[in-house]
């Protein structure tokens, strides 16, 4: 009889441990630790960033409702107070109204005072803390009044137009014959007479005689009226009194250059303290160091 064999046992393979097995508990320790700080780190980071953000959103409204917003012209020049006010606040509109506290609120301000014909640059719009904002520009100044018909307009010393349409006042230096049409305000008045007479006026503006000078009158400007008769002339603080002038400065050809007419009137102011030496008319274009006077 045959032996019967015994059944072969099928040993089991024992099962490799896993990486996480192998490391030992200390290191496991040492790796997890730095990892976990970094997930609490990050977490507790964009809590508070929420919760800050929400916060300035809470403070800024409370503080917009504790304040109510104002406009302070820091370097408004007294003569523009009555003059261009007015316009610098209505360009701003409902801007420094309601909600003043948002991020882009100074910059809108500024640029919209840029396209007020008053200003010649913004050189800051700034926000305190009480909803006050302060503004700081450089202003265009007056320097004549150019009239036109029944109208008259302020133009800077660069013959940059101003707002607004005028009554005719003494107090600003009248520029009388013009002929191209005012363009709008804070562009240039392209006219050859104008810059004529502003040329005039601003070295008049310096002399001791300048008050009694009251008008340029540039209608014959370069003899566009009539070539022989005196292209430019000056009126002064005297009814009806004239100072002929002659071609614009600059186009003189066969007559006394700017500054020889100009040293003539401070002569004439100095002896007898009028400019035009009591005369209802002189004429200061035709010979140096002296006036003439017509027949």
């Amino acid at each position: 009889m045959a032996r019967k064999s015994k059944p072969k046992v099928r040993r089991r393979k024992a099962v490799k441990p896993g990486w996480w097995r192998s490391l030992d508990l200390q290191r496991f320790r040492w790796i997890a630790r730095p990892g976990i700080g970094a997930v609490l780190v990050i977490a507790l980071g964009s809590g508070g960033a929420v919760g800050l953000s929400r916060l300035e959103t809470h403070v800024n409204r409370e503080v917009a409702k504790r304040h109510v917003p104002s406009v302070s012209f820091v370097d408004l020049p007294e003569q523009l107070e009555s003059l261009a006010k007015d316009d610098l606040t209505g360009a701003l509109g409902t801007a420094s109204a309601g909600e003043w506290t948002g991020d882009s609120l100074c910059r809108e301000m500024a640029t919209r005072l840029a396209a007020v014909g008053w200003v010649a640059e913004v050189n800051y719009v700034r926000r305190r803390s009480d909803a006050l904002f302060e503004i700081s520009c450089c202003y265009r100044l007056p320097a004549a009044i150019v009239q036109q018909g029944s109208e008259f307009f302020l133009v800077d010393r660069a013959g940059i137009r101003l707002p607004g349409t005028y009554l005719y006042d003494p107090d600003w230096k009248l520029v009388q014959g013009v002929r191209a049409l005012p363009p709008p305000p804070g562009t240039p008045w392209e006219s050859k007479a104008l810059r004529a007479g502003l040329t005039i006026l601003a070295k008049l503006g310096g002399e001791p005689f300048g008050h009694q000078i009251t008008a340029v009158l540039v209608d014959n400007s370069a003899g566009r009226i009539d070539p022989r008769r005196c292209h430019i002339e000056l009126a002064t603080d005297r009814a009806g009194g004239r100072i002929r002038w002659g071609s614009a400065p600059g186009m003189e050809m066969e007559e006394n250059q700017l500054e020889q007419k100009l040293a003539i009137l401070r002569e004439n102011f100095r002896r007898t303290g009028r400019v035009d030496e009591h005369h209802p008319v002189i004429d200061v274009s035709i010979f140096p160091g002296r006036y003439t006077i017509p027949g």
